[in-house]
């Protein structure tokens, strides 16, 4: 038996086609357009060592199927293209519909409808314009309610006007925060379930940092419709002036603003940021909205100097002139725009995590102004929130923050040689929900479609883990 499956091994291999997780479908907004037509964008993740064709139908006047092939771009191919240990990588195909399509058309991975799969894009959002989103890091595993509440206040105090925030699981007093944040119309959540598991592969550990940037750009085709300007961030990131002792509402706006009219042909603004020493809250006591306040910032006396070179890590876009947003960088641009480095020296963000006790190269701030402003908002805020606002609430679990210093340290430590890291400090005292779902898959051609179902929030896993979504039907009787 052994002997015939060796030379059954040098022939007989698995033949992989492309397999498409839908993450998301938009229509194109007609203030995007250069030429006349119907566009519609899907946003898919697939392994980014393959080609993903994708085909477009759309039923015409004549009761005809007008089909094209779509325009598929991975949303990162010049960043890490070359590299397999990210293999699968979001991608965007662009659909030139009939004119009449407006709510439904197909998509196959061959010319053939009868390969087909029904497609019903995500109607836009109505909302008022905005001058200014934010599409927040997506939440994994997150218990830090007390960081989320400043961040929010943050950018809401510089000028925002919407934050969207995705999330696969968090803390059931985070996500409950967010729920009355969503009510008065200021966050939206999105739910961001994991992905399947499929024969060969698990796409879920094979992305960078478990889908931020997937995450992005699917925030970005969602606020497209509505918004001018839109900051990616992560909850612990704040764009602030120079000197935040000078700080006062809506600055952030104003200074972006400035700088997109310095830059006319930028479609995007890459900011370096600095480590702000940070002090957290004093978590002695018991911990409520209502006793919550902002007087830790004023522990944060310094933060790393100019002088000192860090690469580009956060990115704000004119939402019109892009399509793929990166970790780092911005990727796909439209109509010529280009992105634009911003010297530190003119703007950054400030960094404040709670490894953050000292940082090098210091240079004296003074957050008492930020502190001031942030808490007579939160007066006005806290006042109307439910019941909610005077419940004790877990205590932010950061001990496994630290545990991720120590980690790197020790692989810093020794370069050039193989070290593993483990985490084993689990949050099992800490009530958390999260985000499920089941998949269906599409067999199309030789490939797969695949679209989640039925997504809820339930309790979560041990550690405040997402469930691994199952695959619960499908047209074929081989699963992707």
């Amino acid at each position: 038996m052994w002997a015939m499956k060796n030379i059954g091994d040098t022939f007989l291999r698995k033949d992989i086609n492309t397999r498409q997780i839908i993450l998301g479908s938009f229509w194109r907004d007609e203030r995007e357009q250069n030429v006349d037509g119907r566009f519609a964008v899907i946003h898919f993740l697939g392994d980014g060592r393959i080609e993903h064709p994708l085909y477009c139908f759309s039923i015409q006047a004549n009761n005809r199927y007008l089909i094209t092939r779509a325009t598929v771009q991975r949303i990162h191919r010049g960043k890490r293209a070359s590299s397999d240990i990210c293999s699968w990588a979001g991608h965007i195909a662009e659909c030139d519909l009939d004119v009449h399509a407006m709510k439904e058309f197909k998509i196959s991975t061959t010319p053939n409808v009868e390969d087909a799969m029904l497609v019903t894009p995500e109607a836009p959002l109505r909302e008022a314009r905005h001058d200014m989103v934010v599409c927040m890091a997506p939440m994994y595993i997150y218990t830090d309610w007390e960081i989320l509440v400043t961040g929010i206040e943050l950018w809401l105090a510089m000028g925002a006007t919407k934050v969207v925030v995705p999330v696969q699981s968090a803390s059931s007093a985070t996500y409950r925060i967010l729920q009355e944040y969503e009510k008065k119309g200021i966050v939206i959540i999105r739910h961001w379930p994991k992905w399947p598991i499929m024969s060969d592969t698990n796409p879920n550990g094979l992305v960078l940092s478990r889908g931020i940037e997937e995450s992005h750009v699917n925030c970005l085709f969602f606020v497209k419709p509505w918004a001018d300007i839109v900051v990616f961030s992560d909850i612990d990131d704040f764009l602030l002036p120079l000197d935040p002792s000078t700080v006062s509402p809506g600055d952030n706006l104003q200074i972006l603003r400035n700088l997109f009219a310095e830059h006319p042909q930028a479609g995007s603004l890459l900011f370096e940021h600095r480590d702000v020493q940070f002090v957290p809250p004093n978590r002695q006591e018991d911990q409520s909205l209502t006793n919550f306040n902002f007087e830790f910032l004023r522990n944060s006396k310094n933060k790393m100097n100019c002088n000192v070179w860090r690469m580009k890590t956060r990115v704000v876009v004119n939402a019109s002139r892009v399509d793929s947003v990166n970790m780092h960088e911005t990727g796909i641009h439209r109509f010529g725009y280009v992105q634009t480095r911003i010297p530190c020296r003119q703007a950054h963000f400030y960094h404040l995590r709670h490894s953050h006790n000292t940082v090098p190269s210091p240079t004296p701030i003074n957050m008492s102004p930020l502190a001031d402003m942030l808490n007579k908002q939160w007066q006005t805020r806290i006042e109307s929130f439910t019941s909610m606002k005077s419940e004790v609430l877990n205590k932010t679990n950061t001990e496994y923050l630290e545990d991720f210093d120590r980690c790197m340290g020790a692989i810093n430590d020794e370069h050039w040689t193989m070290k593993a890291c483990f985490l084993y400090r689990l949050r099992r005292d800490v009530d958390c929900v999260a985000v499920a779902s089941e998949y269906e898959f599409y067999r199309s051609g030789k490939g797969y479609f695949m679209n989640p179902i039925n997504i809820r929030v339930q309790k979560s896993e041990v550690n405040c883990e997402s469930p691994v979504p199952p695959f619960t039907s499908g047209n074929h009787y081989f699963a992707p």
